[in-house]
């Protein structure tokens, strides 16, 4: 690839530069030990022997090299070799060598014109060779961690890796770990399928791994020249102890922190250029979340949780995460004051408004709604008409039994006349059952009258849909509270129904004032229950400690009973400890 990016550029100056005879590039390579030809101009059978020489001469000492052609001065066709280093220093660099054609007198102005020229163009050509270079490694890269996409487990997927990586690089032994509760666990080595995890290969490879993951950087032994002193004393034992010339690590990254580590070794300790270490950290940083993703899909949630609070705890104790540990103190410190400081304990509950005395206004015969005066909501006054009964059957059937009483009268008057004993006290008998009858229906017709008994409001009743319509006799037709006094009829769950007593005191917040709480006090705890959805209620009594005006029967609110101080922490989890206490005895044998 790189002889295809050299050979066009090549040309296109040698083209462009007057009296260009022949050209030629040559790049550096550390692994050969001698420069290798990337391109020539004109393409030629035989190698430019000759501008080879002079380009090794420029490559070794690192700058500009010209060589004239020793004819004498009155020869027209003189020539000169300049060659120009580019990329000192840089796996990528090497040298440019050009033969230019030209007369005697100008020899001075050909060979500054042609530095100038090569040297323009030198870092464009360094730049073309980096950027193959790149892409070849991230393809091998790529070609690598391809290798553990195919597999489906961890152990499997790094023993492929470590396989691949051991072969391209030339290693006598590749070992891929992973990180567990903050310490590199070796999951696989090249060319092998099981190993023993207690042997002490094995735990200094796990030595280097940690050494290079505490560093977050990779580390090398031996050292290599120029580069960022590390501490390699793990590397130098696994070196020393088990064989090999050299060993190099690899941190493996994941969401930001060290996930795991590729440990590298071989037995010749040259050859480890900088192409080959960039190649192993791009594998690495690929190669980190895949594993860790493979990982983690067969772990347990268990397993996943305990791993992020471990993070979370190395966070804790290491560097830097200010807001974390700001987030952590002021928890534990809001923790700490809920655990000693007491507060108010109060049981909500819903309330209804109801009147002290509800009085049932019924019907007191069979008959017809004749009248309808008041409904629902209604204030009424002590003997106000709410509404009658048609009355007109008992009145005429008052006139039928007046009608028969005046005539018993007169003919117990005749027979008191005639002296007629038996006849009387007959009569005298009928006259009374008369009387008893016109009493009884004076009575009937005053109840078809329904009369408030006291100062009050309607809670209950609408007659005026229902004028005509028949009713019974104890049919309830309103239902009617005075104002002047109410009591609260509190819902309270069964789970907090131990908490209030009669005489505590509390707080009542209707709907309709909602921003008014009323003072109230508990008076009675019934043993009468209600079930609503799903759930077991109580029903506890209480008044209010003062009146208010605007109150209405039937309104609701919530109310809160103060039954005393608890622990804060206490008040806020009871409910989930009483439940899970409740739900744990049920489980167990």
């Amino acid at each position: 690839m790189a002889e295809d990016v050299a050979q066009p550029w090549l040309a296109l100056h040698c083209q462009t530069l007057p009296g260009a005879a022949e050209g030629l590039v040559v790049q550096r390579c550390a692994e050969a030990g001698a420069p290798v030809s990337l391109a020539r101009w004109p393409k030629a059978e035989a190698e430019a022997s000759d501008l080879m020489g002079i380009a090794r001469a420029a490559l070794a000492e690192g700058q500009v090299v010209v060589r004239a052609s020793d004819q004498p001065p009155e020869v027209t066709g003189c020539w000169s070799d300049v060659a120009v280093p580019f990329g000192p220093g840089s796996p990528f660099g090497g040298v440019v060598a050009v033969r230019v054609e030209h007369t005697a007198t100008m020899a001075d102005a050909a060979c500054k014109r042609t530095v100038d020229h090569l040297q323009a163009g030198a870092a464009w050509l360094e730049g073309l060779l980096r950027g193959v270079g790149t892409r070849a490694r991230l393809v091998t890269a790529l070609e690598v961690v391809a290798s553990a996409l195919e597999q489906d487990r961890l152990d499997s997927a790094a023993t492929a890796v470590a396989t691949e990586l051991a072969t391209r690089l030339d290693c006598v032994r590749v070992s891929i770990g992973v990180s567990r509760r903050g310490q590199m666990r070796v999951e696989a080595l090249s060319n092998t399928a099981k190993f023993d995890a207690r042997s002490g290969l094995i735990r200094d490879i796990e030595a280097a791994m940690d050494e290079a993951a505490d560093q977050d950087a990779p580390v090398i032994h031996p050292p290599r020249g120029g580069g960022q002193p590390r501490v390699a004393m793990a590397h130098e034992t696994l070196v020393r102890s088990h064989g090999a010339a050299l060993a190099w690590t690899v941190p493996l990254g994941s969401e930001g922190r060290v996930s795991g580590a590729m440990t590298f070794e071989r037995s010749a300790a040259e050859g480890l250029d900088a192409a080959t270490l960039e190649l192993c950290e791009d594998a690495g940083a690929l190669l980190g979340p895949i594993l860790d993703l493979t990982r983690r899909a067969r772990e347990s949630w268990l397993e996943e949780t305990r791993e992020f609070f471990g993070r979370q705890l190395a966070h804790l104790r290491g560097p830097g995460h200010p807001q974390l540990k700001a987030g952590v103190m002021g928890c534990l410190a809001a923790l700490l004051l809920l655990c000693l400081v007491d507060g108010e304990y109060r049981v909500k509950a819903d309330a209804t408004l109801e009147g002290r005395v509800q009085r049932a206004i019924v019907a007191g015969l069979d008959g017809y709604i004749a009248e309808a005066n008041v409904r629902a909501g209604d204030l009424l006054k002590a003997g106000q008409v709410l509404g009658s009964l048609d009355d007109r059957d008992l009145r005429l059937e008052r006139r039928s039994w007046a009608g028969k009483l005046s005539q018993f009268v007169k003919e117990h008057r005749k027979a008191l006349a005639e002296h007629d004993r038996s006849q009387v006290n007959f009569l005298s008998a009928k006259i009374d059952q008369a009387n008893a009858e016109l009493d009884l229906l004076d009575a009937q017709i005053e109840r078809t009258r329904l009369v408030a008994p006291f100062d009050g409001i309607v809670v209950k009743g609408d007659l005026s849909q229902s004028l005509g319509s028949p009713v019974e006799r104890g049919e309830l037709l309103f239902e009617v509270a005075p104002l002047d006094g109410y009591r609260i009829i509190l819902k309270v769950d069964q789970r907090d129904i131990a908490e209030p007593a009669a005489g505590q005191s509390g707080q009542l917040a209707l709907t309709a004032l909602p921003g008014q709480t009323l003072p109230l006090t508990v008076r009675r705890i019934t043993p009468v229950s209600i079930a609503e959805d799903g759930r077991n209620y109580f029903r506890v009594e209480a008044h209010l400690d003062e009146p208010v005006p605007g109150l209405r029967p039937g309104m609701e609110g919530v109310a809160k009973i103060e039954v005393g101080q608890r622990r804060l922490i206490w008040i806020w989890t009871h409910s989930l400890t009483d439940w899970l206490r409740l739900r744990t005895w049920s489980w167990l044998p």
